[in-house]
């Protein structure tokens, strides 16, 4: 089943701009082992989540963005 768009305008570039900014953390901020693995893992998912569109959290809640369609 693929995901679908439920993620758009505002919303979207703000998973894009998280996620891009989490990862920048896990590469040259965060400390040596495995806390700089883990954000750089999550900064990835976001960003990933953001380009694609799809929100796990929107999809629980059953909300969607008016022009994701």
């Amino acid at each position: 089943m693929a995901a679908q768009p439920n993620v758009a305008g505002m919303a979207r570039l703000l998973y894009v701009v998280a996620g891009a900014g989490l990862a920048s953390w896990g590469l040259w901020g965060a400390d040596h082992g495995w806390t700089q693995w883990a954000w750089l893992l999550f900064g990835g998912i976001v960003l990933v989540l953001g380009l694609i569109g799809y929100s796990p959290l929107h999809a629980w809640l059953r909300t969607k963005d008016q022009k994701a369609s």
